[in-house]
């Protein structure tokens, strides 16, 4: 599964982000927040770390740090909140991914269960308004609504000294992707890249393998693909000098790569654009 390391950002100087989604469709990612998700309506695919389950109204998910994920509503349609915060902040480590199902919502007392689905609402609109002292606020409930979960559906506090991750590993990693995004244009080579985070190549080679779940030259490719694809889209540029921009050596390499990664040709992408947003 090609998955990508996502930083998180927070528009608030707290690190704890609530909002609705509708028909969420998200390539497979990670990152060391901690996602919950709550199905207000209809139904959505969830997978985390290659277990895919569908999510209905009412059933919750819970998704750990670095935890391999993604969303798909192919042929689906769902209003969700999505609740991503730092795990640290409230005090914890991280937690063991689940999912919440009707059938473990049934075991427990209803009022516990509403509490829980109220506190979901409440951060939304918490964040959303900012309220005097808001931050005690939603701290209050984050630690209210873990509590809740810890106990209601044994869910449990990662371990993560017991796990292969390390932290220092991570940000090298984070370092090593960031680099590539402001940088993709150019020629780079694995041995560049690891000089950029002081690692032995072939040791590099395969940190980032485990982590980004591919290749750092179809990571790479990934980037340049993305851009270019922006590109496309929003520019009238010719197609060779996208291709030239966005670091490729020829544009029989840049067809054959986009296509490989996209799945139709960079011409392709421009066309069908144009024709949908006349």
């Amino acid at each position: 599964m090609h998955a990508f390391f996502e930083i998180r950002s927070y528009e608030t100087d707290i690190p704890v982000s609530a909002f609705y989604q509708y028909n969420n469709n998200f390539r497979a990612h990670w990152h060391v927040d901690v996602e919950m998700i709550y199905v207000c309506e209809g139904s959505i695919r969830i997978c985390i770390n290659k277990d895919l389950r569908i999510l209905n109204k009412g059933e919750i998910a819970v998704i750990n740090s670095m935890d391999i994920h993604y969303y798909d509503s192919k042929g689906l349609t769902s209003k969700i909140i999505v609740l991503v915060f730092r795990p640290e902040w409230i005090g914890v480590t991280g937690f063991s991914s689940i999912f919440i199902k009707t059938g473990m919502v049934e075991l427990i007392d209803k009022q516990t269960y509403h509490d829980i689905v109220k506190i979901f609402y409440k951060l939304v609109d918490e964040l959303r308004l900012q309220n005097e002292f808001y931050e005690f606020y939603v701290k209050g409930k984050m630690l209210e609504l873990c509590t809740l979960i810890f106990r209601c559906f044994q869910v449990h506090h990662a371990d993560f000294d017991k796990k292969e991750y390390q932290f220092r590993d991570i940000e090298k990693i984070q370092k090593a992707i960031k680099y590539l995004e402001n940088n993709y244009m150019f020629d780079i080579s694995l041995s560049d890249i690891s000089k950029e985070v002081n690692l032995n190549p072939s040791y590099f080679s395969r940190l980032f393998s485990k982590f980004s779940g591919t290749g750092f030259k179809a990571y790479l490719n990934r980037v340049r693909i993305d851009n270019a694809e922006y590109m496309l889209k929003n520019s009238k540029e010719p197609i060779i000098d996208i291709c030239f921009k966005c670091g490729f050596n020829s544009v029989r390499t840049f067809n054959r790569v986009f296509k490989s990664v996209k799945g139709y040709t960079p011409s392709d992408s421009r066309k069908n654009f144009f024709s949908n947003n006349k």
